[in-house]
């Protein structure tokens, strides 16, 4: 058999915002290049060697041939993807090819991407893999493949197969790194325990570390968030992969929320173990929602103050992604968000709209009371407004977005921006829709 992968095209997230090109440049934030999802290297990884796989890039400009003899074309998408998904997935029907496609957006909808495919998978890939190859040999293809959220185990995780991207083209010199799956806290914005379930799993440290040590890159980003939760069986899973990464010479970018660890010498551990950048979302977590509303007691402002030291105090470049647009938000947010950043001295942020993703819990309130405007999946990314804003006309949330982002890097120096970055290396976790990846 032969199936053909695509990665479907998807517009940065600041795309489109003309009146922030020249700050972008200076300053090289919000137009860098991602190492792609891990999604297809992982399907690469679960294909047995007679079956012939093969990839097109449509972020690359790769062209496509709708007319090409195959079995069928594999098509995995976040929602910022979903549209162009469609697109091609509708044209390679129409010519009678079979289309199976999965990932985070047709997990939440799997009825509106039925409509444009033969089969889809519903959550995890790995445990169905096999069994769409062999239905899909036989003959007799299935609508959907559901795996049950949280019940695959990391033991089995394979080491996803990243070189079936044309890594000569682009820009970034770093690969994504799967450490855990799962997430128990249900933030209003996140995708992952509809997917991926609230039991969270560890992959044991023994195979990231095999998997980092085949990578050409030394640049690695952790995306997992989970890893950064308070509670001692996160800490003591962090740790113990950090005492094996100390001996390795590697730059580490791990992700979080302000639901960190008070404790200044696990930074300094962390530091130790490779961590060079913290990538930290705020907007959609407990923490934050307390922090930037309007009661915020001075303990917990300081608190969140206190963090973002303790990271940098330890060697740890802390980057902060601010939303504004949320429904706990007003048009004060941005005095209070800008404020927190010179008082934290945070030199390094990222702004974003909040986009009410589907199977979130902020996507399911914006569907139950008419609040989404419309469904031009191209622009759900992040940096365009997509539902109506509560405390906001549509007009004050882009002045306060570009309000943002001038009022943060005003005075501010271009080389102090990226300085942890060895390259352009990545799109921001905004720009794939929070923890769509």
């Amino acid at each position: 058999m032969k199936i053909r992968c695509i990665y479907p095209h998807f517009r940065k997230f600041l795309e489109g915002h003309s009146a922030l090109d020249g700050l972008l440049k200076e300053y090289l934030v919000g137009n860098y290049t991602m190492p792609p999802s891990l999604a297809i290297p992982i399907i690469a990884a679960l294909t047995p060697s007679d079956i012939e796989l093969v990839l097109t890039d449509d972020n690359i400009g790769q062209p496509i041939d709708y007319d090409e003899k195959l079995d069928a074309v594999a098509i995995s998408c976040f929602t910022p993807q979903a549209q162009r998904a469609y697109e091609i997935a509708d044209a390679y029907r129409a010519r009678g090819t079979t289309v199976i496609m999965g990932g985070i957006h047709p997990t939440a909808l799997p009825q509106e991407a039925l409509g444009h495919a033969d089969a889809v998978c519903v959550g995890e890939v790995e445990p169905v893999w096999h069994t769409i190859l062999e239905d899909l040999g036989k003959g007799s293809l299935q609508p959907l493949y559901r795996s049950e959220p949280g019940t695959y185990p990391l033991a089995d995780f394979p080491i996803p197969k990243r070189d079936i991207f044309p890594a000569d083209v682009y820009e970034w010199n770093a690969h994504l790194v799967l450490t855990t799956r799962g997430c128990p806290v249900q933030c209003i914005g996140c995708p992952i325990p509809g997917k991926e379930g609230i039991n969270v799993r560890l992959r044991p440290v023994d195979h990231i570390i095999d998997d980092i040590v085949q990578m050409p890159y030394r640049q690695f980003y952790f995306a997992d968030d989970t890893v950064m939760l308070p509670g001692k069986k996160y800490m003591k899973f962090l740790l113990k992969l950090m005492d094996r990464t100390a001996d390795l010479d590697v730059s580490i970018f791990l992700a979080s929320t302000m639901m960190m660890i008070d404790e200044p010498d696990f930074y300094r551990k962390l530091h130790r173990g490779g961590v060079s950048s913290m990538y930290t979302i705020f907007g959609f977590d407990p923490v934050t929602i307390e922090l930037f509303s309007k009661d915020c007691s001075r303990e917990r402002w300081q608190k969140c103050i206190d963090l973002v030291r303790m990271n940098e105090d330890a060697g740890i470049h802390f980057f902060g992604s601010f939303g504004i647009g949320f429904d706990y938000q007003d048009r004060s947010t941005v005095e209070s968000i800008l404020r927190f950043c010179e008082e934290s001295g945070i030199d390094l942020a990222e702004f974003y709209i909040p986009t009410p993703f589907p199977g979130t819990p902020f996507g399911n309130q914006a569907e139950r009371e008419g609040r989404i405007l419309h469904r031009n999946y191209h622009v759900w990314n992040h940096g365009n407004i997509v539902f109506k804003p509560k405390n906001f006309t549509e007009d004050e949330l882009v002045d306060d977005f570009y309000s943002l982002w001038r009022g943060f890097y005003a005075g501010k120096k271009p080389a102090d921006t990226l300085r942890t970055f060895e390259v352009a290396t990545g799109d921001t976790a905004a720009e794939k829709g929070g923890t769509q990846t």
